[in-house]
C-alpha cells in the first residue's frame, strides 16, 4: 500500500531534497509539494492525503493556524511535523493543536520514513522531551502556551510575528473586534500589557523563529 504525501515548507532546496527521497521509498508518494499554509489548505481538501508532512514557520499562515484549519475541514487528517526547532514549547504547542507527530529536520531519511510510517497508521510519534532536560527541570517547565485556548494560541503566535488585529482577523477569518478580544484575554493570561512584552516573553520561552 502507497503513503500519499503532501508537503509544505517554502524553503524549496529542502523541500524538494525531501520530497526526492520519500518518492525513493517503493511504499510513499509524495503526490504534492506546498510553499506556505495557504497552498497547503487547498491541497488538502483536493487530494486527501494520507500523511501532512509541514513545516512550522510559513509565509502568509503560520504551522499552526494551518493545522487549526485543516482540521475543522478533515478531523482525522494526519499531521506530521517537520520543524528545526527542537524547544519542548513548539512540541506541545503542535501536539496540542492535533498534529500526530513531530520531527527534527537533522533526523536521518531513515527516521523520517518510520516517523509518516506511524503516522499514516494513525500513531503518535513526538520525542521524548524529557530527556533534553537538566535535571529537574521538567517538574519547572510551564509553557506560556499552556494557559491559552487553541485559537488563543493561534492568535499569539501572529502577534509574536508581528502581525496587527487586522491582519490577525483576515488570517484567521474573523471579524477584527474577535482578534482584539482574543488579543486581550492572551495579554491577561500571560501578564503582558503590549506586543512588545508577548514578544519578549515568546523569546524567553524559545517560542520566536
Amino acid at each position: 500500500m502507497t503513503i500519499n504525501v503532501v508537503i509544505a515548507d517554502d524553503h524549496v532546496l529542502m523541500r524538494q531534497g525531501v520530497s526526492q527521497m520519500l518518492n525513493s521509498h517503493e511504499h510513499i508518494s509524495v503526490i504534492d509539494e506546498c510553499n506556505d499554509g495557504v497552498e497547503l489548505i487547498a491541497s488538502v481538501l483536493k487530494h486527501s492525503p494520507d500523511v501532512i508532512l509541514m513545516d512550522i514557520s510559513m509565509p502568509r499562515m503560520s504551522g499552526l493556524v494551518a493545522i487549526d484549519k485543516i482540521l475543522s475541514q478533515r478531523s482525522t487528517a494526519n499531521i506530521l511535523v517537520l520543524s528545526m526547532h527542537n524547544e519542548i514549547e513548539y512540541i506541545d504547542a503542535m501536539r496540542d493543536a492535533g498534529a500526530k507527530g513531530y520531527i527534527l529536520k537533522e533526523s536521518s531519511g531513515d527516521n523520517l520514513v518510520d516517523a509518516i510510517k506511524k503516522v499514516a497508521a494513525g500513531k503518535f510519534c513526538f520525542p521524548n522531551t524529557t530527556e533534553r532536560l537538566q535535571d529537574g527541570e521538567c517538574q519547572h517547565h510551564i509553557s506560556p502556551l499552556s494557559v491559552l485556548t487553541r485559537r488563543e494560541r493561534e492568535v499569539f503566535f501572529l502577534v509574536a510575528a508581528g502581525n496587527t488585529s487586522k491582519k490577525i482577523a483576515e488570517l484567521l477569518d474573523m471579524s477584527l473586534k474577535t482578534a482584539e478580544n482574543h488579543r486581550s484575554n492572551i495579554y491577561k493570561k500571560l501578564n503582558v500589557r503590549s506586543s512588545a512584552e508577548l514578544i519578549r516573553l515568546a523569546g524567553k520561552a524559545g517560542l520566536l523563529e
